[in-house]
């Protein structure tokens, strides 16, 4: 068959040589002056074939020739300068590591493992292999990135370089938002916005109100990034989609949304391992990623579950212990399943705002939206210490908060928190738990019932109970059931 597709290949080619020389022969001596048909006035002159068509014509051939001389194309013909496929792979032969692989990961804690991968030259040259096959299209063959890609040599991580962060990037993928802030602010606060981000590596970082209210729970306080939701820090000199004034403008109007595709399915653990080690081995010191990793944690040599994809963003503000992990985060642990789902769906209707919770969940769907709330009503909350307030002898609470806690206030109208939330505010599938919630959360909380920027409550039952409390009833109530553990 080869033999037979050769020579086809061949007769094909003079064929085509004969028809180009014929025509240029033929066409060669054409009077240019004259006419051989006219139509609709216009005149169809004898003109001879452009000689730039025949002297590309020529080169053409001529480089086919040179081709099938030097390379594998005809038959068994194997080139003169003896080609192979081997000669642009990454890898001239396959290799297998998951001997390799599983010997090291017996019994060794995550740390251990990766340490140890990262000093057998197989197992980075199969990941080398592997990004080369299916990383190098968007972050470059040097890993170096490029505009809307970012780079994997550097130490600027969106989503945290230890070995752990990379591997779970691998496997689940990302899927990074930004809210648009167009039609949410004024004009005049995207341009100071825009003003005061492309300055915040230029000199000793400045607090903002304006960021501060907007943008900070993303990127922090600090500017510096959040790993968990993939927020980059602003006060490098690092620009992903650009370092312009322009484009940091139409970054803060219009948003973002980047997506890299999971692996999970489509390699095996170990290689995703292997490329993994290799992508920590471009560091300049890929130990010190190590060191970022969890202790003592045995994910791959016990086959321990990770975390499913929807909950890797979760975690990084609420903790895997669900008790929190940054300031302003609610604890989740132990609050009931229902009422998790349903401020879930809060977010998604816009009911409750929130522009980092509204982002992250805009993507669920109800199988992920019940999985997160399962996943943190599962979790054990810390036990409330039992209080007993001292009474007067008409049976009143003396200390007025905790009146309004337990009693609340029937002058004004006002329910006590427990009769909704709980005796000890433990909470309900329908009600939030109070106790040990951080006084700056739940101080917003009430704060936005009262301005209706937190809405979902029904009847408006929260509003009605906010309104009538001052301003300083607000902070004393959050700061007691902060401390109430």
């Amino acid at each position: 068959m080869n033999i037979l597709s050769s020579v086809l290949s061949i007769i094909f080619f003079f064929i085509m040589v004969a028809v180009i020389y014929s025509q240029f022969r033929k066409n060669k001596t054409a009077d240019s002056n004259k006419t051989i048909e006219q139509f609709d006035g216009i005149d169809e002159k004898d003109a001879p074939i452009p000689k730039v068509f025949f002297v590309a014509y020529l080169i053409a051939f001529i480089g086919a020739i040179v081709y099938v001389l030097l390379y594998p194309s005809l038959a068994s013909w194997k080139g003169f300068i003896g080609w192979t496929e081997n000669d642009d792979a990454y890898v001239a032969k396959s290799i297998d590591i998951n001997n390799n692989i599983n010997a090291i990961i017996n019994a060794n804690t995550d740390e251990q493992v990766f340490t140890l991968l990262q000093k057998d030259p197989l197992v980075l040259q199969s990941g080398k292999s592997l990004f080369g096959d299916n990383c190098s299209a968007c972050h470059g063959q040097d890993a170096k990135g490029q505009y809307n890609y970012p780079s994997l040599v550097d130490k600027d991580w969106l989503y945290g370089g230890s070995p752990q962060d990379v591997y779970t990037t691998i496997h689940n993928g990302r899927k990074g938002k930004m809210p648009a802030w167009k039609g949410v602010l004024s004009g005049k606060d995207i341009d100071e916005l825009t003003q005061y981000v492309s300055d915040l590596n230029k000199g000793p970082f400045k607090s903002n109100a304006l960021f501060d209210a907007n943008c900070s729970s993303c990127h922090g306080k600090d500017a510096q990034g959040t790993h968990g939701v993939g927020a980059p820090n602003l006060t490098d000199d690092i620009w992903l989609h650009g370092s312009a004034k322009a484009d940091i403008k139409r970054n803060i109007e219009n948003g973002m949304s980047n997506e890299m595709p999971d692996f999970g399915e489509r390699l095996s653990r170990n290689q995703i391992l292997s490329l993994t080690s290799y992508i920590v081995s471009l560091q300049s010191e890929p130990q010190d990623n190590i060191d970022f990793m969890q202790a003592n944690t045995y994910i791959f040599s016990r086959n321990e579950q990770q975390l499913p994809a929807v909950l890797t963003a979760c975690v990084a503000c609420h903790g895997a212990d669900g008790l929190g992990a940054l300031p302003g985060a609610p604890k989740l642990a132990g609050l009931k399943q229902a009422y998790i789902y349903n401020q879930l769906n809060l977010f998604v209707s816009g009911l409750r705002k929130n522009a980092t919770m509204q982002n992250i969940v805009a993507g669920l769907d109800v199988k992920d939206k019940l999985l997160a709330a399962s996943y943190f009503s599962s979790l054990d909350s810390p036990a409330i210490s039992k209080i007993t307030p001292e009474k007067s002898a008409d049976g009143l609470i003396n200390d007025p908060t905790e009146r309004l806690i337990f009693q609340g206030d029937w002058q004004r109208a006002i329910p006590a928190c427990s009769t909704c939330h709980g005796q000890e505010t433990e909470g309900s599938p329908s009600f939030p738990r109070l106790a040990g919630q951080s006084s700056d959360y739940l101080e917003k909380q009430l704060f936005d019932w009262r301005t209706g920027d937190r809405t979902g409550d029904q009847g408006h039952m929260m509003q009605n109970v906010v309104n009538k409390l001052t301003d300083d009833e607000i902070k004393s109530l959050s700061k007691y059931l902060s401390k109430m553990k």
